[in-house]
């Protein structure tokens, strides 16, 4: 193995351990972990020191979206409008990794653009929303039904940005499409605490991890990685298995 694919492995691994001591707020350990990039910056080649960087500014835009948050909270009275600005907010480090890619001159995302080709799949997806949407109208009228497609939809889009159309990215420069799709998949169940800890909650969105970024390196957009997103949190709310603390 070459010694890019090694320093690529290396900080790939690197990034989920920290996403596990941030969202489990082990900070000591993350800053010490924060550190020790910093230091091997000089030491890394330019793909890798750019995956680097964009590994920072993830961690800098996230910390920025805690401290808004927290500020938003005591502001706005609405808990809905309350969620959907925290999701909202996510877009601070879709645009600080953004920056310093374009510092670097390379290209944001292989996926931000429409797929290649047309797929059944959106055919099968309209019909499966269309029939659970009427169905939910039905049962629980127009307001909770508007609260929890805006919420999906937000959450969907600024997950699947940041997870497939701009981490896979800089991960398939750094490894392989295969790795990059497994590594991608494991830092986004970790970092995923929206609905828990738990095990079953890991092992659950590491295979969905998996199938979105499948979907979005076979049609070359990150389009249909987030109607389905949209449509697996649709139906785990329509269902029960999850539930907005709004509702």
């Amino acid at each position: 193995m070459k010694q890019n694919d090694y320093q690529g492995n290396f900080l790939s691994l690197l990034f989920i351990v920290l996403v596990y001591f941030f969202t489990r707020n082990y900070y000591s350990p993350f800053f010490w972990g924060i550190l020790g990039l910093l230091l091997l910056l000089a030491f890394l080649k330019e793909e890798n020191r750019l995956f680097a960087w964009v590994v920072i500014s993830f961690f800098g835009g996230n910390f920025i979206v805690i401290y808004l948050d927290k500020f938003i909270d005591g502001m706005v009275a609405d808990p809905f409008f309350r969620v959907i600005i925290n999701q909202i907010l996510f877009t601070i480090p879709i645009l600080s990794m953004c920056y310093v890619i374009k510092q670097f001159n390379k290209r944001l995302s292989f996926f931000l653009k429409k797929p290649e080709s047309f797929s059944i799949l959106y055919i099968v997806l309209l019909f499966i929303v269309t029939g659970f949407l009427l169905l939910y109208l039905i049962k629980d009228g127009f307001d909770v039904f508007f609260s929890i497609l805006t919420f999906s939809l937000i959450h969907a889009t600024v997950q699947e940005v940041i997870w497939r159309g701009i981490l896979l990215t800089q991960m398939i420069k750094i490894t392989s499409e295969t790795r990059a799709i497994l590594f991608t998949s494991l830092a986004f169940s970790v970092n995923t605490t929206l609905f828990g800890f738990s095990t079953a909650v890991l092992l659950i969105y590491l295979i969905l991890g998996w199938i979105f970024g499948f979907l979005t390196t076979k049609y070359k957009s990150i389009l249909p990685a987030i109607l389905v997103h949209w449509v697996v949190l649709l139906f785990s709310f329509l269902n029960g298995w999850i539930q907005l603390p709004i509702l």
